[in-house]
């Protein structure tokens, strides 16, 4: 079937590179660079890190990750917590018995007994999404 099949024989300048030769060349490049960098720009870098500042989704204030503060990420709104922690999810849709997502006082829903009784870090809430779903057990949805 050599009338449906041709190829295609196709010229590249000499002053033009391919795409995969400049891809080597930028790799090769990192490599270089991670390889001679030092124990002092690896502090430097960590201490840059360290150095910057968040604010609270829930008060607004700001505070540096050296001040160690920071506590939980909100899984509704995604801000950052050092106060106003409503606890960790207990529904089937928020993780594991090991790793729970964390809530904002904002975001859980108000209208269940367990998101107005202890809260804090270390205690248990119940998202809308987990409320919503048949799979929760009927004790955490106690209603007001």
């Amino acid at each position: 079937m050599k009338c449906c099949y041709f190829k295609r024989t196709r010229i590249i300048p000499e002053n033009k590179q391919r795409k995969d030769e400049k891809l080597n060349h930028s790799h090769n490049f990192l490599d270089e660079r991670n390889h001679s960098h030092n124990f002092l720009d690896e502090r430097n870098h960590s201490h840059n890190f360290l150095d910057e500042v968040l604010l609270c989704g829930t008060c607004k204030k700001a505070f540096s990750l050296k001040q160690n503060k920071l506590s939980a990420i909100c899984g509704g709104c995604n801000q950052f917590l050092h106060c106003g922690i409503a606890g960790k999810c207990i529904g089937p849709n928020c993780g594991n018995s090991f790793h729970r997502l964390s809530w904002c006082i904002k975001c859980v829903p108000k209208t269940v007994m367990i998101n107005l009784q202890d809260l804090g870090p270390g205690n248990d809430c119940l998202c809308q999404e987990c409320l919503d779903d048949p799979l929760t057990p009927s004790c955490y949805k106690k209603k007001i």
